[in-house]
């Protein structure tokens, strides 16, 4: 529903740097197997990704239900070859416990770092925020809340949402909108890509913006929670003063 506020002019000038996307899938190591039916299979990159969401399931709860299986295999299966889809029928004869094995691993090393590099990492978030974490908006410089994109997974929802285990996809330049000013140095796309659109909107105050594939909600990139709050609260007071107008 459109807002009485909603044409008003927010900001003259907006400049950021875009949004930070989650890394690319590294494969994991070849000693990490996948079996169906007691035999090992070497999955494609895509149906190795995807595995992976679900082999870090293993053990919760959610793995258990049945609504969770069965969207989990359905989405599984489009991201097959045609061998596979031909060969990988019953998720039930599939065998991922050598890839979960391998995630608690890695987890446990992560626990396990030294100081060092716990520094190292915090440094290269550091950079990172440095860099995404701010715009300008009329001459101000302002924290960014979200900059950066959620990782591709598994959709778990609450209670028995009918579509846990649905794949969240990689969210890519081409479903993003950018929205910056015209004399802006306007954010670059990956190398290789292009943003869906570049938005000159100086009506509303989000920067970017992309459509959740699971429930179909857009998301957007805005500023700090705290200050988001705050101009939210102002927008009500506006609409409301308007209203008793």
């Amino acid at each position: 529903m459109a807002t009485k506020t909603e044409d008003k002019v927010r900001w003259n000038f907006l400049e950021h740097n875009g949004v930070v996307f989650a890394p690319d899938y590294e494969r994991i190591p070849d000693d990490v197997r996948f079996s169906y039916n007691g035999e090992i299979m070497k999955l494609s990159e895509a149906a190795e990704e995807m595995a992976t969401f679900y082999a870090k399931m293993l053990g919760h709860d959610y793995a258990s239900k049945k609504i969770f299986n069965d969207n989990f295999f359905r989405d599984w299966r489009k991201t097959m070859t045609t061998e596979e889809r031909l060969k990988i029928t019953d998720l039930s004869k599939c065998d991922f416990r050598e890839m979960h094995e391998y995630f608690l691993k890695k987890t446990e090393e992560r626990k396990a770092m030294t100081k060092e590099e716990k520094q190292e990492i915090k440094k290269k978030n550091e950079e990172i925020m440095k860099e995404y974490g701010f715009y300008t908006i009329d001459g101000r410089t302002e924290k960014i809340g979200n900059f950066k994109i959620e990782p591709p997974g598994l959709f778990r929802g609450r209670g028995d949402h009918p579509k846990q285990g649905c794949l969240k996809k990689r969210v890519q330049p081409e479903d993003v909108i950018i929205n910056c000013s015209k004399d802006s140095k306007i954010p670059e796309a990956p190398p290789g890509h292009k943003w869906k659109e570049v938005r000159h909107d100086n009506t509303v105050t989000w920067l970017a913006c992309w459509t959740d594939n699971i429930q179909g909600h857009i998301k957007y990139m805005m500023q700090s929670t705290i200050d988001n709050q705050s101009t939210f609260n102002i927008e009500k007071l506006e609409i409301s003063s308007e209203d008793k107008k």
